[in-house]
């Protein structure tokens, strides 16, 4: 049954050089705890191989778009961004989106790996346009898959795919991506 309401935010980091690995896993730690929010269903994150645009994308999934806003004044969230994430920086992209379909994973789920596929396109582009192209990308990938368009106004990205499987996948720009992250799912 598909959960038209369920929303997708993810936080695209890209780190600075010289960050350690505690760092890395005090951020995931960090955000990981922020499933004490109200309305976040599920968080998880991309730890990007080589080749990724960013080197961790967080995803919250959140219990509806009424969610959102109260998610992203949220205290704790606000401290994550600015107290966690903001002194490791390099770069920094978000996207919110409305997924499709549900969300492909359960607290049992533990898929090895994951990629995500941030799409750009302009403002012309027809939904359905970005739609088949994150289809398509995901399509490619095979095992489990979400996808969703943006929600809002003025989103640097009009839909994300994210693609789940046991085996490594590739980030690459082929589908029109302006930003891919893959490597494992945490």
């Amino acid at each position: 049954m598909t959960e038209p309401d369920t929303v997708l935010h993810v936080d695209l980091i890209a780190l600075a050089g010289g960050v350690t690995d505690a760092a890395r896993t005090e951020l995931l730690a960090a955000a990981r705890a922020l499933i004490e929010i109200d309305g976040v269903r599920c968080i998880g994150a991309i730890e990007a191989d080589a080749g990724s645009a960013y080197d961790i994308a967080v995803c919250f999934v959140l219990d509806s778009f009424g969610v959102l806003e109260p998610f992203g004044t949220d205290p704790r969230y606000v401290r994550f961004l600015q107290g966690t994430v903001a002194p490791l920086l390099r770069g920094f992209a978000g996207a919110d989106v409305r997924l499709e379909s549900e969300w492909p994973l359960t607290a049992d789920d533990a898929p090895a790996h994951a990629a995500c596929l941030a799409l750009e396109a302009p403002e012309e582009t027809y939904d359905w346009e970005v739609r088949d192209r994150l289809s398509e990308w995901t399509t490619v990938r095979g095992g489990s898959s979400v996808i969703g368009l943006a929600v809002g106004e003025r989103q640097r990205f009009r839909g994300l795919a994210l693609a789940f499987d046991s085996k490594a996948p590739t980030a690459d720009t082929d589908s029109g991506a302006n930003a891919t992250v893959a490597g494992r799912w945490r």
